[in-house]
């Protein structure tokens, strides 16, 4: 009984932090991508530190 309940919470633990995971992927980190693109601040950062070839 103990065995399975332990399995159970295993598995409870994984697939939350899947779903944490796939969310944050799909939903969230795109939306950070876009905001840096479109930041004005963040390209100027982008050049003044940018290596010289």
């Amino acid at each position: 009984m103990m065995n399975l309940l332990s399995g159970i919470v295993d598995l409870t633990v994984l697939a939350t932090f899947g779903v944490l995971f796939v969310g944050y992927s799909v939903l969230v980190y795109p939306m950070e991508v876009l905001a840096e693109k479109t930041n004005a601040e963040a390209r100027e950062n982008k050049l003044k530190y940018a290596p010289e070839l």
